[in-house]
């Protein structure tokens, strides 16, 4: 195994550290910025570890102008429980909340002002006047993202965003001290596990043309080459720790990974809400305070729609949704509200990519909403995601507002 200089190790923890003091920053009125590595909203493992790592790549290769560079966990602090797969790799690597991370609610609204962002694993932010970089493997939504013509928009088809900052970590231009840092490499390593499943089943000859498993091979280089259970090993207790509910209250499940769209078409303003939960979307529903639950996270979001999505693990292993519930606020009084309903739903049933194959629940009488099974393995998060944005932004006259 190659060499390793140790002085990174400690020097990680201390540089996140200090990023907690990087919140009461001023401009000094000198040549100096404050960059803002900013993760996705859903804060799933992979954006996370995306998130510290190229802030404290960009902190070490500082250039002429030593600015200063914090990453952000776009989510509120009390939601930082919920995490149950980033809390217990954090925490293998000595990462705790209270001496190490950043986040949203922790910035003042007037330093966000100030600052210029880097974007993690996103592209369509209300801070798309002040990116300069955007590192994110989706493909571009140039209806929705408004990122400025000088923004750096790191965007290649891979199957994880750690994958792009490894890419960062290998460059000699990008990494010119070359840094070097086990733990920023297994956080990076365990974002890539996680998104790739299929590193742990499919024949070496395959994979060897992958981009990601080039990457994983590149990360192992320094860690020590893994046999094909070993990773297997690392990938079922990340998913064992996601599955692990048991501490969690059904508000914080709710919180555990949601995205918001607001959609204007003219008439009014209307808010979806997706919550993505290791859970049967049924099972859910079937606690005793299960709409209360809903009725707050709608309340504190001013949410007009909220859609439930149960995720499973695939039996070749992976994540992917297997129910999906909507579920509208206001019991369909307003006339706008049932035309976006209903168009939701059949543009749901009607989807091609992805497809669905949705089945509906009879009998399920929750909210007014509807609760469907999803028949196929191959659909994630982010694809219910992407098809939503494009549902509710057809319903959306062209000449019209969309903000997501």
């Amino acid at each position: 195994m190659e060499n390793i200089d140790e002085k990174f190790q400690k020097d990680f923890l201390s540089f996140l550290e200090s990023s907690q003091s990087l919140t009461k920053w001023r401009p000094t009125g000198g040549p100096e910025l404050m960059y803002i590595a900013l993760s996705n909203e859903s804060c799933d493992l992979d954006s996370v570890v995306s998130t510290l790592a190229i802030a404290y790549l960009r902190y070490r290769n500082p250039g002429t102008l030593h600015h200063n560079f914090m990453p952000v966990l776009n989510m509120m602090r009390r939601d930082y429980a919920s995490k149950t797969e980033v809390r217990f790799l954090l925490a293998k690597q000595s990462i705790t909340p209270d001496r190490h991370l950043v986040f949203r609610d922790d910035v003042p609204e007037e330093l966000l002002l100030r600052c210029r962002f880097i974007l993690v694993s996103h592209h369509v932010s209300p801070f798309h006047y002040c990116t300069e970089e955007v590192y994110d493997f989706r493909p571009y939504q140039c209806e929705a993202a408004r990122l400025p013509i000088y923004c750096q928009r790191i965007m290649h088809p891979m199957r994880s965003c750690a994958a792009l900052i490894i890419e960062r970590y290998d460059s000699p231009i990008y990494n010119y001290v070359n840094v070097r840092c086990l733990r920023v490499f297994e956080l990076l390593h365990a974002g890539l596990l996680l998104q790739n499943c299929n590193f742990m089943m499919d024949p070496i000859d395959q994979l060897h043309t992958v981009r990601d498993y080039q990457l994983l091979l590149y990360l192992e280089k320094h860690l020590g080459q893994l046999e094909m259970s070993q990773r297997a090993q690392l990938y079922d207790a990340l998913i064992n720790a996601m599955f692990d509910l048991n501490e969690l209250t059904l508000p914080q499940i709710l919180r555990r990974e949601f995205r918001l769209l607001r959609a204007n078409n003219g008439i009014h303003l209307v808010r979806v809400a997706q919550c993505c939960f290791p859970m049967a979307v049924t099972r859910f529903i079937s606690f005793e305070f299960a709409q209360l639950a809903v009725q707050q996270f709608a309340a504190e979001h001013n949410c007009d729609f909220i859609m439930l999505l149960g995720t499973s693990v695939h039996p070749m292993g992976g994540l992917v949704v297997k129910e999906l519930g909507l579920i509208p606020m206001d019991s369909l009084r307003d006339v706008e509200d049932r035309r976006l309903f209903d168009h939701m739903i059949i543009n749901l049933n009607a989807s091609i990519e992805p497809m669905l194959a949705l089945e509906p629940y009879r009998g399920l009488n929750f909210m007014q909403g509807v609760f469907f099974f999803v028949n196929v393995w191959n659909v994630q998060f982010q694809d219910m995601m992407q098809l939503l944005q494009s549902i509710v932004f057809n319903w959306v006259s062209k000449d019209q507002n969309f903000i997501a």
